[in-house]
């Protein structure tokens, strides 16, 4: 009886530290325009525009060059996807 008990207890335990795993995982949160707005200009961009757009940012940027672009930037990591340069 004594075994079977113990048995029981060590299940239950076991069963409340799982959920507790599993609470400690986030969803990723999404970049907001000003942070990517900095970044942006930390990296040496100069922006004309900049706008939210189906999950990802869109922005035209002008690079130290003085080269005039259309950015397409992802909405989570704030890396750019796409980079276009206008003419």
């Amino acid at each position: 009886m004594r075994l079977t008990t113990t048995g029981l207890l060590a299940a239950s335990l076991l069963a409340l530290t799982v959920p507790a795993l599993a609470d400690t995982t986030k969803a990723p949160t999404r970049k907001t325009l000003e942070q990517v707005a900095n970044e942006l200009s930390a990296k040496g961009y100069t922006i004309r525009e900049i706008e939210m757009d189906d999950g990802h940012f869109e922005a035209k940027i002008v690079d130290t060059k003085n080269v005039v672009s259309e950015a397409k930037i992802d909405g989570y990591t704030g890396e750019i996807l796409r980079l276009e340069r206008e003419d």
